[in-house]
């Protein structure tokens, strides 16, 4: 009679899963859920295993979904799988629970229900024993909270993980992330120089570490800084080298950086190219259900290259407030009222300069923090 594997020795495995996963290493990660699909064969019963291996499996799938989208599978069909078994889950099991779903609904922009998960989640972080799992709950905070604009939040959280990050050798990775989380927050207190230096160490590292996924958000984040300081060539130049990279590897974020770069284009008064970057970015949001880009590429189309089209601007404005992505709102709603001012829309003006001002009262009572 074949003798059964001891359900710790898989359990361990696991864990080693675990760990490539939070590195985004997408090849180990793969390998390592084949083999302990071949362990389960012969493992002795163990249901907290089994539903271990659930909720990584989960897991695994949301980090595809970014990195692999195409390789991701039905995540959705996985969630109503765990909601059904969350009574049998205790202890870190239960965090895990509430910390993936937090991070599944941070994925579909449903950052109300995202942070309500995340607080079901904080409720068990102080019991955790593993440094580094606090570490990367502290970062999914500080990402959600600069999402939705909260910059003291997101760098205090930003900051927590940083500092445990940076002193485990082989997480300068994570820790690179997190420089990328507060240089963000840099850019939005418009500390731009700052934020420049920041994000040139961080584009060094990841260099230095041969991460070509984070040298391409390096890329990004330096586009973007240098775009809202009106450096439009330096801007290009980073958002180029991102996409180049991003639509090798298949990635997620190129509809992200197809909106951008239009809006470089836009600024740079490049119409033709503008146009290109839309249609490339539309069919990409789409074929990703990308609903939030898809809304920003066509309210730019509805501005700048379809005359300013009333109807089409604010069915994306419809979109982003019902997500309650104010500071997307803010920022596009002021773009548009000077747009509508250059063409002498006078009423269209006022309208989106009140919008604006309306998501920056919003922003600053934090309500994308709560349900209305």
């Amino acid at each position: 009679m074949k003798q059964k594997i001891p359900s710790e020795y898989v359990a361990a495995k696991l864990n080693d899963w675990y760990s490539a996963i939070r590195k985004n290493q997408v090849a180990a990660s793969e390998a390592l859920k084949a083999e302990i699909m071949r362990d389960f064969e012969d493992m002795e019963e163990n249901q907290d295993v089994l539903l271990y291996y659930s909720l990584l499996e989960f897991r695994h799938k949301l980090m595809l979904s970014y990195l692999k989208p195409k390789k991701s599978g039905n995540i959705e069909k996985n969630l109503r799988d765990l909601e059904e078994k969350e009574d049998q889950m205790t202890g870190l099991l239960n965090y895990y629970f509430w910390f993936f779903k937090g991070m599944y609904e941070f994925k579909k922009r449903e950052f109300v229900k995202a942070i309500g998960c995340y607080k079901m989640a904080e409720q068990k972080v102080n019991a955790l024993e593993d440094k580094v799992e606090k570490a990367e709950f502290y970062y999914k905070l500080a990402e959600i909270y600069y999402y939705i604009n909260q910059r003291y939040l997101s760098i205090n959280y930003a900051t927590m993980a940083s500092d445990i990050f940076q002193s485990y050798e082989t997480l300068k990775e994570k820790k690179i992330y997190c420089d990328f989380i507060i240089a963000g927050n840099l850019v939005e207190s418009m500390k731009y120089n700052d934020a420049l230096t920041n994000l040139e160490h961080a584009l060094e590292d990841a260099e230095t570490v041969g991460n070509s996924h984070l040298t391409a958000s390096a890329h990004f984040n330096l586009g973007n800084c240098y775009f809202y300081q009106k450096a439009y060539r330096q801007a290009s130049e980073h958002m180029e080298n991102a996409l180049f990279i991003f639509e090798r590897e298949k990635s997620s974020y190129v509809p992200k950086v197809l909106y951008n770069l239009m809006y470089v284009r836009l600024k740079q008064s490049r119409h033709a190219e503008a146009a290109e970057c839309y249609e490339k970015g539309i069919k990409s949001a789409a074929s990703l259900h990308d609903e939030e880009h898809e809304a920003k590429l066509n309210i730019l189309r509805g501005l700048y290259l379809d005359g300013g089209d009333r109807s089409a601007v604010q069915r994306g404005f419809d979109y982003l407030e019902s997500k309650r992505l104010y500071a997307a709102v803010e920022e596009l709603a002021l773009d548009a009222a000077q747009y509508y001012n250059q063409i002498e829309r006078l009423k269209d003006s006022i309208f989106y300069y009140e919008k604006s001002a309306q998501a920056r009262r919003k922003i600053q009572r934090g309500d994308a923090l709560y349900e209305s």
